[in-house]
């Protein structure tokens, strides 16, 4: 039997541990003709919002192919779930030195 003391530190160490696995969910501005932020660390599982706060229409485009926004008016969002590991760059098609990258891990 474990004393209490170390059997709350395993609790406690165990609802870390799931508070972790927890998909969260981040937003990525496009404005000012830009991603903000440009670079985001991510999970697997996360939610990724892309709201477009500029008075243009932009897009969210992975590249390479993968998924992509479509237009996002000004005020339109978009919702990506991440589903695999690895560097997710990204870009807008109406604007192309508007650069991204998700670090998912």
């Amino acid at each position: 039997m474990l004393p209490r003391a170390a059997a709350i530190g395993l609790l406690v160490a165990a609802a870390a541990s799931c508070a972790r696995l927890r998909p969260r969910s981040h937003l990525v501005r496009l404005h000012d003709f830009g991603f903000a932020p440009d670079s985001l660390v991510v999970a697997v599982g996360d939610t990724v919002v892309f709201r477009n706060d500029d008075v243009v229409p932009h897009t969210a485009t992975r590249v390479g192919g993968g998924w992509d926004s479509g237009e996002l008016g000004p005020g339109a969002s978009w919702r990506l779930v991440v589903r695999r590991p690895g560097a997710e760059h990204y870009y807008c098609r109406y604007h192309p030195g508007m650069r991204g990258v998700l670090r998912v891990r």
